[in-house]
């Protein structure tokens, strides 16, 4: 089976009230676990947010293009949203009902758009990147063979923690004894400590959890 790991830009968003939730500092966006368009051409997701929560409610409830919504009471957890998406989308996320391939979950957040990976058979993932909508900016940014297991992980961490996580590794962080700091990792990147202490705790707990679970 084949993989192809694209990121998307759309103008407008890629789901009711994305810009109103992009634009707000007290919300975090992580990733989405779900996304489905139904024959009525609406979208489902489950959407994993940080932060104020109750803002997000704010936004999505008062959104005309929100049909319904779930936020949870904790300061994150994954949000359920039904909203009429804009056309490019919707055609978008119909190609993996039409052609039968499967965009692998999480989707995360980079800083144009989306990163997304599709799998299936070579002939069909080439099919559907021709028939990707052209108001869809695309990014090529990795295909090849689809490994079991290659992207669970991987696929946990933000953008920004990969980056961390990989000047961590390459400067020896993990090594005994180690080899940089929090200090110098976020001098690297241009971060405050504090950042990099948290990126670096997140990081440890999603994929020691995901080894275990």
């Amino acid at each position: 089976m084949k993989s192809i790991t694209l990121e998307i830009t759309v103008d407008g968003g890629f789901h009711p009230a994305n810009r109103l939730l992009a634009a707000d500092p007290s919300i975090i966006r992580e990733s989405l676990h779900y996304v489905t368009i139904l024959e009525d051409g609406t979208i489902v997701l489950l959407y994993y947010l940080r932060g104020d929560l109750n803002q997000v409610r704010t936004h999505l409830t008062n959104h005309d293009e929100v049909i319904s919504c779930d936020v949870p009471e904790s300061e994150e957890g994954l949000v359920y949203i039904h909203g009429r998406p804009i056309n490019p989308i919707r055609e978008f996320f119909s190609l993996a009902r039409t052609h039968g391939i499967v965009f692998e979950t999480p989707i995360t957040h980079t800083d144009n758009g989306l990163k997304i990976t599709m799998s299936g058979d070579e002939q069909t993932l080439h099919r559907v990147i021709s028939e990707i909508p052209s108001d869809i900016e695309l990014t090529l940014l990795r295909k090849g063979e689809r490994k079991p297991g290659e992207s669970e992980i991987i696929s946990l961490l933000t953008e920004r923690q990969m980056e961390v996580l990989t000047v961590a590794v390459e400067e020896g962080y993990y090594e005994t004894p180690r080899g940089t700091t929090h200090e110098k990792i976020a001098a690297q990147i241009g971060v405050a400590t504090t950042t990099v202490s948290e990126h670096l705790r997140k990081i440890e707990h999603r994929v020691f959890s995901a080894l275990v679970r």
